[in-house]
């Protein structure tokens, strides 16, 4: 059994266990894409407009990536 953590032992224990995890989620779903942003946001841009929810366009607003 563990010790019991202090409050700020466990602040950064559950820190660290949530960075994992958004990097873990992060780098499944870069996966799921062949590691293609511009097929990522594609599909994320279909996903917004199949349900009716607008959508930033990066090439009016200029802030297009570089490739």
């Amino acid at each position: 059994m563990k010790n019991p953590l202090t409050p700020g032992q466990f602040e950064t224990g559950v820190a660290d266990d949530v960075l994992r995890e958004v990097w873990r989620v992060k780098d499944e779903l870069s996966a799921s894409y062949g590691h293609n942003l511009d097929r990522l946001v594609a599909k994320a841009r279909e996903r917004l407009s199949i349900a009716g929810r607008p959508s930033a366009n990066s090439e009016k607003q200029g802030g297009k990536h570089a490739d």
